[in-house]
């Protein structure tokens, strides 16, 4: 069950980040471990779940090690998290909620850098259609 790929990043709204209800619903270390779910559920490449490529849960020991934190500050920000509905739990996957939200630029370029691939593949496709008469080679 591979996913849409692994991300090199994520996107974060500024004044959202700064303003927003986060500040008071969370502990700096709680926001900093947020951000880290919002990079390893990037990483991952499952659209928002933390898990592994077959699409198993991670355990909250595993991640806490490789996030570098205490395992009850993980535990105590997935609760918040959960409760203020930034992530979902099913079968013991953490999901990011609305994980489009992080990604729709990403998505939006996807097109292009296919495109270019395309083109990188077929040097003679600008030469090709409508104003293909026009190219230099």
């Amino acid at each position: 069950m591979r996913g849409r790929g692994k991300r090199s990043w994520v996107k974060l709204w500024l004044t959202g980040w700064l303003h927003g209800s986060i500040r008071w619903q969370m502990s700096p270390a709680e926001r900093s471990v947020w951000v880290d779910l919002i990079c390893l559920a990037g990483e991952c490449g499952q659209d928002g779940k933390i898990c592994d490529n077959s699409g198993n849960p991670y355990p909250t020991e595993y991640i806490a090690n490789s996030l570098n934190i205490p395992l009850d500050l993980l535990e105590l920000t997935i609760v918040k998290c959960y409760e203020f509905g930034m992530i979902e739990e099913g079968v013991g996957i953490i999901t990011i909620c609305n994980w489009a939200r992080y990604q729709s630029e990403y998505d939006r370029q996807k097109k292009y850098r296919d495109k270019e691939k395309e083109v990188s593949e077929d040097p003679d496709k600008y030469t090709k259609g409508k104003y293909g008469h026009m190219v230099r080679k």
